[in-house]
């Protein structure tokens, strides 16, 4: 076994007991989609909180409120460069023009939501709001307002808004 590395090693001088090498290449990649996550999931349910606009006692003046975090304001996280509409439904209503909360017993309460705080522009479900993705986590706000009208029996109005984001 000594002779034979001897031997080896005295050839490998002369270059003749070289082993056999051969090279290649192999491609590496990752194709990144674009992804967009939005809101809080808890138990499979994905939510931004309620969008309250308190307790009230006449509708004589317009309710004028500003979603916040986890309460009625939208979180979007879209990855970097992509473009991406949010979009809110008419609720119960069907009608994005006309938006209501309504109790138990049928009363309804006229509402709606916006897109700034000018409220001049509805939210709707066919322009909604658009913006490119940074990468970074966003709060985009939800304005709502309570026009003046009559004021109806006491209780609890609800009513439930369903927010798509199309990518």
């Amino acid at each position: 076994m000594t002779r034979l590395a001897v031997t080896c090693m005295l050839l490998s001088l002369a270059g003749a007991c070289r082993a056999d090498v051969s090279t290649a290449t192999v491609g590496v990649s990752a194709t990144l989609a674009k992804s967009c996550v939005a809101g809080t999931t808890s138990g499979g349910n994905t939510t931004f909180g309620t969008f309250n606009f308190g307790t009230v006692y006449f509708l004589n003046t317009a309710i004028k409120v500003t979603g916040q975090a986890n309460a009625g304001a939208l979180q979007i996280n879209c990855n970097n460069g992509t473009s991406y509409t949010v979009l809110l439904s008419g609720g119960q209503s069907g009608n994005t023009a006309s938006r209501y909360l309504q109790s138990a017993a049928g009363a309804r309460v006229n509402y709606n939501l916006y897109t700034s705080a000018s409220y001049a522009t509805v939210w709707d479900n066919v322009t909604g709001v658009t913006q490119t993705a940074t990468g970074q986590s966003v709060w985009l706000p939800v304005y709502g307002m309570i026009p003046v009208q009559a004021t109806p029996a006491t209780g609890t109005y609800t009513d439930t808004v369903q927010v798509t984001i199309n990518w």
